[in-house]
């Protein structure tokens, strides 16, 4: 007993009730996954495996939903930020969640304006929103959003590449789609991600480690953004 009281000590908890024990990723993600519009279980386990691993980290994800108290409970005690365009969905998740997570953003390119430029990297403007996060620290970004067929999501990555930190980890979802499939091959396979897993339609993707990166160039889009 004295040495657990010790332990607790060490920890900062006086009670045992203060140090909930660690929930398993399946049970974080029981009753989330296969629902409409959701990973399913086994890809949210596998996405949530390598962010369990270095958590506490920082963790940036493109869309709010169902799944947003679950990535909040995988990183506890690290810093995750949801980027989200749809109202409606903000003020549902901010009830459930804290406003303090959540920021708006505005997405400036539909994805049959990219289509008829050829699918130019160059051409992909950044999101637009307040403070925006895209500063090459994150450790991992989780890619779903924007809706599928709403503006695409050739943004949202091209934003995760500026975003992510050498050698992180960028994860994009709905790949069984010809749409995401092209984001992949032009944005994340040609700016140097390697792919490094693949499960049903998630793919996870591992920045490069040069320190100049996917950020090192400003996009057309970009310079017609500001």
């Amino acid at each position: 007993m004295e040495l657990q009281a010790s332990f607790l000590s060490q920890v900062g908890c006086t009670e045992i009730a203060m140090c909930p024990p660690e929930r398993s990723l399946e049970a974080i993600f029981a009753s989330i996954g296969g629902q409409p519009n959701s990973c399913s279980l086994r890809e949210y386990c596998v996405l949530a495996r390598p962010i369990r691993e270095i958590a506490p980290c920082r963790l940036l994800v493109f869309g709010v939903g169902r799944d947003s108290a679950a990535w909040l409970e995988v990183n506890h005690g690290g810093h995750t930020l949801f980027l989200e365009n749809n109202e409606e969905w903000i003020e549902k998740v901010g009830a459930e969640i804290g406003s303090e997570s959540i920021r708006r953003l505005h997405y400036q390119q539909l994805y049959e304006d990219w289509e008829a430029l050829r699918f130019a990297p160059d051409t992909v403007p950044l999101p637009d929103l307040q403070e925006p996060p895209f500063d090459r620290s994150w450790d991992v970004i989780f890619v779903d959003a924007p809706w599928g067929p709403t503006f695409g999501r050739h943004q949202s990555t091209h934003a995760a590449t500026r975003a992510v930190r050498p050698g992180g980890l960028v994860a994009l979802h709905d790949c069984e789609r010809e749409r995401e499939q092209i984001v992949c091959r032009v944005i994340l396979e040609g700016r140097g991600f390697k792919l490094e897993s693949e499960v049903a339609r998630l793919r996870l993707y591992r920045a490069p480690l040069d320190e100049a990166g996917p950020s090192a160039t400003i996009s057309q889009g970009e310079r017609g953004s500001s």
